[in-house]
């Protein structure tokens, strides 16, 4: 079969096993013709003479120096050992197994400025024949056979590969291993070969590069989310609305873990159950990770957008791969950016669970504890007043707490000898008051049960 694009050609051929029930074919020397098939197809694939090297070398008749130009599934070459055993080895596979064959062949020059042959041998073997043959439905890569040859003696360098069952293994619908029965390799399965070679051939040009800036931005932005970080994000959450929606999560996410009497210290987003508390506690994280994202001016929404960039990179990237291979966009999902997604935004749901959890908890004790010594001074508010005067460039910090002290004492009478102190303290009792009754009020919140934390 021939399915063309720009960059690689794609043929393959395939001979039933022998003792497959469509295998019609009963003439006499059937059997003897496809043993000598076997040693034929080998011998071609390992002839040293068909594998050259660069324009110089082809035109000195030079080659790499393998004697046996045959690469095996670990990626070395075969040793004279090796192919006499292979031979024997695929002459008793035939008998139950289908033999595949293929040849994948290719623009010098795309391939001269995109691989080494080398490195492209290691990668054929194994990166694309292995993830090939899964995609093919074959359970257990350890039960396959396959081989493969460059040949760079013609105008187009090409690849020749062969690959068989060594025993059962192939998955069917109903979940039962047997050997494959169908021989040709589908187009769909044509064309993801193309596009996993065609990715592996340009992945240090351009994949690469995409890649490492991809992780490079996601790094940067996980530091936001990571409380070792000086610049963890949620520590400096100080809108009194998501911080009451911060609070809310941390209650809903402690009855949650009571619920299912959960002891770890850390929670994992995705394992929240899907009931009606866990869509609450779901729902509020959403929201949470919305707002701190909702801010065009800020750094998150910022390296968001250089995120999303470079996921928009990398699917017009596997975009132009499906369109040369004629693989419609829909039906070839891009499962490298989604898991990517998926991880990023995974990383922040779980910063926010557990924050919101420790900080619940962190108050709650505060409040439980709480005593006299929480209360508001006089010295606490000089030197709150001092330090909110900063800005004042005449004063250095003495000069700046002595003028405040100074303007504490004058008058003549009891009421205006020292009117800042006594609108200082009559405001410091309000405010201390203010706050026991707001701090009864909020400690309500951590009662359940008749129970305290």
């Amino acid at each position: 079969m021939n399915d063309k694009s720009p960059n690689v050609i794609f043929k393959s051929k395939y001979c039933l096993a022998l003792n497959c029930r469509d295998n019609k074919n009963k003439s006499l020397n059937y059997v003897e013709s496809r043993i000598k098939d076997v040693d034929e197809m080998l011998d071609y694939f390992s002839n040293e003479k068909k594998k050259i090297v660069g324009m110089f070398e082809y035109y000195m008749g030079h080659t790499r120096g393998e004697n046996i130009n045959l690469v095996l599934e670990d990626g070395r070459y075969a040793t004279k050992d090796d192919l006499k055993k292979i031979k024997l080895d695929y002459k008793k596979y035939i008998e139950n197994s289908n033999l595949w064959k293929g040849i994948l062949s290719f623009n010098r020059e795309y391939l001269d400025s995109n691989i080494d042959i080398k490195t492209l041998e290691q990668k054929i073997a194994k990166e694309v024949m292995p993830q090939f043959l899964k995609y093919c439905g074959f359970k257990d890569i350890k039960n396959m056979s396959y081989v493969f040859s460059i040949h760079t003696n013609k105008k187009h360098p090409h690849i020749h590969f062969a690959f068989i069952e060594k025993k059962p293994n192939y998955l069917y619908c109903d979940k039962k291993i047997n050997y494959r029965r169908k021989g040709k390799i589908t187009l769909d399965e044509q064309r993801y070969l193309k596009r996993l070679v065609e990715l592996t051939i340009e992945r240090e040009k351009y994949y690469t590069p995409l890649l490492k800036k991809t992780n490079k931005d996601i790094d940067y932005l996980k530091s936001y989310f990571d409380p070792k970080e000086k610049n963890f994000a949620l520590k400096n959450v100080s809108e009194i609305f998501i911080e009451e929606k911060i609070l809310k999560l941390g209650e809903l996410l402690k009855q949650y873990r009571e619920i299912n009497l959960q002891k770890s210290k850390r929670i994992k987003y995705n394992s929240i159950k899907n009931n009606d508390l866990g869509k609450e506690i779901k729902k509020l994280t959403r929201d949470i990770k919305s707002y701190l994202f909702n801010d065009s001016t800020s750094i998150l929404y910022a390296s968001k957008k250089d995120i999303n960039e470079d996921f928009k990179k990398l699917n017009n990237y596997f975009d132009s791969l499906n369109i040369n291979n004629n693989i419609e966009s829909n039906n070839f999902k891009n499962s490298i950016v989604e898991k990517k997604e998926e991880y990023i935004d995974n990383y922040i749901y779980n910063s926010i669970v557990n924050h919101s959890l420790y900080k619940y908890e962190h108050i709650a004790m505060t409040v439980k504890n709480r005593n006299k010594s929480n209360q508001i001074t006089i010295e606490d508010l000089i030197q709150e007043i001092a330090y909110q005067n900063r800005s004042k460039d005449i004063f250095n910090d003495k000069q700046r707490r002595k003028h405040i002290l100074c303007n504490y004492f004058k008058g003549t009478n009891s009421m205006t000898k020292f009117p800042n102190k006594y609108k200082m303290e009559k405001a410091l009792k309000n405010i201390n008051y203010e706050m026991e009754k707001a701090s009864q009020e909020f400690s309500n919140l951590f009662y359940y049960d008749d129970r305290k934390i």
